[in-house]
């Protein structure tokens, strides 16, 4: 049977179970309806463009495509986001529209279930950038040759199709950089992404463009030479085991592969557990980290497709004097 006929039964059967129950006079169950507990940023452009990272309850009880932001003033809706992603049941991204600038909106998520309760914070759309632009609070390392990974710290750095913003290292040419290499940005969430270190990169700061704008990092990164020393740290080879159930829950352990085994690139390590994307690359839809035995687990918006684990290179010490290599599991196909 296919997967669409075995959805098409149950939901027969679930509306055979509600006549039942109505009949012996009892109330069928229902699906609670979504909840919104906060979001950031709290203000963005009018003109749209600004990923809202949502957090609250049932995000993940209907497919994205039949999940949608409200956008509400005065209690009505006045628009809906153009880009929903649901990351987990707690938390999703969505996308501003276009809004009418000095109004403040509510924010509500509806489903297949029925209509969600409107936040309590609101949303206000600005004529600049509100606090929707991009910001580098940090990375490391802060030195380092082509090919280093270097992972930023910051805020709002995800663009209108829910990847990570462009970044750019110097030199600077008209507020245009060299472009960070693609073979991995490699994005967790809104507030970290990594990128590896192109050639010619030289001394300057790094900048992070979304479609609202750009920013640049407060310090400097150091291109040698003669800045910093190359990459010479050791390198630690690492493996992870991926299990992924139909309701969600990822499990696996890190390891080290040396012997006597390596336990910094074990423990607290982070861990990505991501889904094929059509055509090439994979997208991240959560992250974990593992404990002091190298175990972790995350709860995912399970939907079919091939998912795996990853745990990114991670360089130790500043300057480096350890390197975790990068390791991933095989690919775990579902439905």
């Amino acid at each position: 049977m296919s997967l669409k006929k075995r959805h098409i039964g149950r939901r027969v059967a679930g509306v055979g179970l509600g006549v039942a129950l109505m009949v012996l006079g009892l109330q069928a169950p229902a699906f609670a309806a979504t909840t919104v507990t906060g979001f950031t940023p709290s203000s963005g452009p009018a003109a749209g463009g600004c990923v809202l990272v949502v957090t609250g309850t049932g995000f993940s009880l209907s497919p994205d495509a039949n999940t949608n932001v409200r956008f509400l003033l005065a209690g009505v809706v006045v628009a809906s986001s153009p880009v929903v992603d649901a990351i987990s049941d707690t938390e999703l991204w969505a996308t501003s529209p276009g809004l009418v600038a000095g109004n403040s909106y509510t924010i509500r998520v509806d489903n297949l279930q029925g209509n969600g309760a409107p936040s309590t914070a609101t949303f206000t759309a600005v004529n600049g950038v509100g606090t929707c632009a991009p910001t580098i609070t940090s990375f490391t390392p802060t030195c380092g040759v082509a090919g280093t990974v270097v992972k930023i710290i910051g805020t709002n750095l995800l663009r209108a199709n829910q990847t990570g913003g462009l970044v750019e290292f110097s030199p600077f040419v008209a507020g245009n950089g060299i472009d960070a290499t693609v073979t991995n940005p490699d994005i967790s969430d809104s507030v970290t992404t990594q990128v590896t270190v192109p050639t010619g990169a030289a001394d300057g700061p790094i900048s992070v463009t979304t479609n609202v704008s750009q920013s640049f990092s407060g310090t400097a990164f150091a291109a040698p030479p003669p800045d910093c020393a190359p990459v010479t740290g050791n390198e630690h080879a690492r493996a992870i085991t991926f299990k992924l159930k139909k309701s969600g829950k990822a499990s696996g352990v890190v390891s080290s592969t040396e012997d006597p085994a390596f336990t910094k690139c074990v423990a607290a390590a982070p861990v990505k557990i991501q889904k094929k994307k059509k055509g090439d690359g994979w997208k991240t839809k959560a992250t974990a980290t593992t404990d002091d035995t190298g175990s972790y687990s995350a709860t995912i918006n399970v939907k079919p497709g091939k998912y795996r684990a990853l745990a990114p290179k991670v360089s130790l010490g500043d300057p480096v004097t350890d390197v975790c290599l990068q390791t991933k599991s095989a690919a775990r196909k579902i439905g």
